[in-house]
């Protein structure tokens, strides 16, 4: 997978393409999850998870995804 060599941009297009065809799993979701703890400066690890969670209807999280990145930017 791109985000265990570190390869964050192929990850990052690999994941977005998932949720535009809303075929993001849980298991998906969970790993991309984790992997914000590993790149906690990422600021587009946060706005693909906000845009998982909202694919997701879990609009609260997404929320707290957007403004993390919205912070990291600041």
């Amino acid at each position: 997978m791109s985000l265990d060599r570190g390869d964050i941009p192929a990850a990052l297009a690999h994941y977005g393409k998932l949720i535009k065809k809303a075929n993001i799993s849980k298991n998906q979701s969970a790993i991309l999850t984790e992997s914000i703890y590993l790149t906690l400066w990422e600021v587009g690890i946060w706005q693909t998870l906000g845009d998982a969670y909202m694919r997701a209807n879990r609009l609260k999280e997404a929320l707290e995804a957007y403004n993390k990145a919205e912070e990291l930017i600041r």
